[in-house]
């Protein structure tokens, strides 16, 4: 089981919106950079999919509560959660 292209597009896309901006610490983006890597190759380590699970949830205050997007990123968080459930 992986991200389907939604997914992956979802969740790379709103966490660059607020990642990937010079606001964000040197150490915040470098791991946002990893993890972007692993979700373009589909090869993202336990402890990536763990640090976007963190970061789905301390930005999820900021999800679009009014479009439909807030259901793809909890579709995202879910299915990030059952990865990390299928590699224990």
């Amino acid at each position: 089981m992986f991200y389907t292209q939604e997914e992956s597009a979802v969740l790379g896309g709103f966490l660059s919106s607020y990642l990937n901006r010079d606001s964000a610490s040197d150490h915040v983006r470098d791991a946002f950079a990893r993890f972007q890597v692993g979700l373009e190759r589909g090869c993202l380590q336990k402890s990536e999919l763990q640090w976007a699970e963190q970061m789905l949830l301390a930005l999820k205050p900021l999800w679009w509560e009014e479009w439909e997007d807030h259901r793809a990123l909890m579709s995202a968080l879910l299915k990030t959660q059952a990865l990390l459930r299928s590699d224990e």
